[in-house]
């Protein structure tokens, strides 16, 4: 068509040459027509270069959609076969396309501001009664998983040391499942001895655990442990090093055996409702019931022959917004007959809380007592009161609670005479003392 109209136009401006002036008005009416088809071969030029720009484009387009997916294919290729990475809504995970291996990270900060007083502490020159400051409690990267088998598992926690601010191996172990109901795991691992410590860190009631737990625990061990379980009771095994045995050299530890038992039933709901303390809205009634008891033998190697027996009974009752739970300790150090008289102590915790708007804002209370069974004046008893405010469950959470201890002096100190414990608050005194925690947590 183009083509056309350039000849139309060749013969017009060829004739033009042929003209006489006295043909004037026939010139005019020819150059009104050479005008006309100038502006239509215009058009045509200017559509048909249209057309050829989104031809161009749309081939542009498609290759660089078939390079795209070329190079995804190529990446999805490097990933062992189709390993599939995301966040289940709890951790982030790696795991094999047909799922025999798997990593799943989390981690835990907990970051808070810790005001300490002490009445009429008695001051050396230059001293203060108060005490107050910044402490990161908490900062943690855990490792989960299974390796080859789904039933061969391993866990393994980073911890940062608030007080040298290190990073160390908090805990680990490797497990086995050996059907539905049992797993056998060996490692660094804590004692099955109390509830509240068996309750992670991160979903505590208070900011800290107890001073009645902080008191009687028994904290990590290597060992072998055995887990017999179903959705309504328990049964947990241990065999380690002993209570708060922390090294990893076989003739360093304080115990020559040790062996923990701790028992749980659901009376109502089942044994998942007791992964916290906190009675969720519309999560329904939960009453477990627990047990335990520790042995420990003395090792005279490395200078202490003391055996230790240690047993305790927990109660937690939740239901829809509230909770409360109970627990007793009782401990006697049986020493070498050389040594001195047994040493009984006793220990109660008491605490509840209720959510005034419903899984958001909790307030709680909590009485601890201590008997530590030393001369003098040896009885020991502290009370919290705070405030949870939950943006997300536990991942999000902001705490707050003060704590008021009664009157101390150097044996009623659980801790003893001059001891600080700085993880719950607490510094060495011998007169009242009242601290307050504001915390904030996160988890990933």
């Amino acid at each position: 068509m183009v083509r056309t109209h350039w000849k139309t136009a060749a013969f017009v401006v060829a004739g033009l040459g042929l003209l006489t002036p006295a043909q004037g008005d026939q010139i005019t009416e020819m150059q009104a027509q050479i005008d006309s088809l100038r502006a239509e071969l215009t058009q045509v030029q200017t559509d048909q270069g249209d057309n050829w720009l989104n031809e161009r484009r749309a081939e542009e387009v498609k290759g660089l959609i078939m390079e795209v997916l070329s190079d995804a294919d190529t990446r999805a290729s490097l990933l062992a076969d189709g390993a599939i990475a995301g966040h289940d809504g709890n951790h982030f995970f790696i795991h094999s396309a047909d799922g025999a291996f798997a990593l799943y990270l989390s981690g835990q900060l907990q970051f808070r501001y810790i005001y300490n007083n002490q009445d009429d502490k008695a001051l050396a020159p230059g001293g203060d009664e108060d005490e107050g400051g910044f402490q990161t409690r908490r900062a943690k990267v855990k490792f989960d998983g299974h390796v080859a088998n789904p039933k061969v598992g391993y866990h393994l926690v980073l911890a940062n040391d608030r007080m040298t601010a290190s990073t160390f191996l908090e805990e680990w172990n490797v497990s086995y499942d050996i059907n539905d109901q049992a797993n056998l795991a060996a490692g660094k691992m804590k004692h099955p001895f109390l509830r509240e410590e068996l309750v992670s860190s991160s979903r505590q009631l208070a900011a800290e655990r107890s001073i009645t737990n902080e008191f009687f625990t028994l904290n990590r061990a290597e060992g072998v442990r055995l887990r017999y379980a179903d959705a309504n009771w328990r049964l947990l095994t241990m065999i380690g090093d002993g209570g708060n045995s922390e090294t990893s050299d076989f003739s360093d530890n304080s115990s020559e055996f040790a062996a923990t038992v701790r028992g749980d039933i659901a009376l109502e709901g089942d044994l998942d409702q007791g992964k916290d303390f906190t009675g969720w809205s519309g999560e329904g009634q939960s009453i477990i019931l627990g047990g335990a008891y520790h042995l420990q033998l003395g090792d005279g190697r490395n200078g202490s022959r003391d055996d230790y027996h240690a047993h305790t009974v927990d109660l937690s009752w939740e239901n829809n917004g509230w909770n409360a739970f109970f627990a007793y300790i009782g401990a006697t150090i049986d020493p070498d007959a050389a040594a001195g008289s047994d040493r009984d102590m006793d220990g109660y915790v008491a605490q509840g809380g209720i959510h005034i708007v419903p899984d958001k804002f909790e307030f709680f209370a909590r009485y601890v007592f201590i008997d530590g069974d030393v001369d003098g004046e040896d009885d020991f008893d502290a009370c919290t009161f705070g405030v949870n405010y939950y943006v997300n469950g536990h991942r999000t959470k902001f705490t707050a609670d003060v704590t008021v201890l009664g009157e101390m002096t150097p044996t009623s100190n659980p801790f003893g005479a001059s001891t600080d414990s700085t993880g719950i608050g607490t510094l060495s005194g011998e007169e009242d003392e009242l601290f307050a925690r504001f915390q904030f947590q996160l988890l990933f």
